[in-house]
């Protein structure tokens, strides 16, 4: 009677050995899924932070600024009741390196369009800060045009009221001296910004004497 049991043992048997393969297919699958998915987070990964520290990587810090010293001008200005002179020293200010070589080449022409600029003002113009101010702007457009730079825009002069002599009274010299106006020395280093400008230089004013 125990021989009938032998088949069903050995079909127990086979039914063990078709299983193993469909569970080493589903472990295959399982690995598969599972590489994927840690594939899949490592791209993520890549796309979101990983592009971010390239980013940041990619960020470069601010050149420091260069300087050039210009020769001090010493120029005649317009008349206002008798002689007045200017005598100004300047230092330009940039970042972009290339500019230095630029300037020193084209330092004749720098000189002679500031001469020109320079001597053509009226005390009156200078004395007060916001003069100064405008004085900056216009040498940095002049400066700007002859290096072939963005011109950033000069600020409307204010009236200035030109100075008067009183005429003599009856029976006076008909020759009226004027008297000399005070020599007027502006604080060293006056450091003028342009704001909302892509102006790529900046002027130093290293000493400013009006007499």
């Amino acid at each position: 009677m125990a021989k009938p049991e032998k088949p069903a043992a050995a079909e127990g048997a086979a039914t063990d050995a078709a299983a193993k393969p469909k569970n080493k297919k589903k472990l295959v699958f399982i690995i598969i899924g599972v590489l994927l998915l840690a594939g899949g987070g490592g791209a993520f990964w890549y796309f979101t932070k990983g592009s971010h520290h390239a980013e940041e990587v990619k960020v470069l810090p601010p050149l420091p600024p260069k300087f050039v010293a210009l020769e001090p001008f010493t120029v005649n200005l317009q008349h206002e009741g008798g002689e007045q002179f200017l005598q100004i020293g300047l230092t330009l200010k940039f970042t972009q390196p290339e500019l230095e070589e630029k300037i020193k080449l084209h330092m004749p022409e720098i000189r002679s369009r500031l001469l020109l600029l320079l001597s053509s003002k009226h005390a009156a113009e200078l004395n007060p800060s916001e003069g100064k101010k405008r004085l900056a702007q216009e040498i940095i457009a002049e400066t700007s045009t002859v290096l072939g730079l963005p011109v950033p825009p000069v600020s409307k002069p204010a009236s200035v009221a030109p100075a008067v002599v009183a005429a003599p009274a009856a029976g006076a010299a008909s020759e009226v001296e004027a008297a000399p106006a005070p020599a007027v020395e502006a604080a060293p280093a006056v450091h003028v910004v342009q704001k909302n400008s892509n102006a790529a230089l900046d002027v130093l004013f290293t000493s400013f004497i009006i007499q």
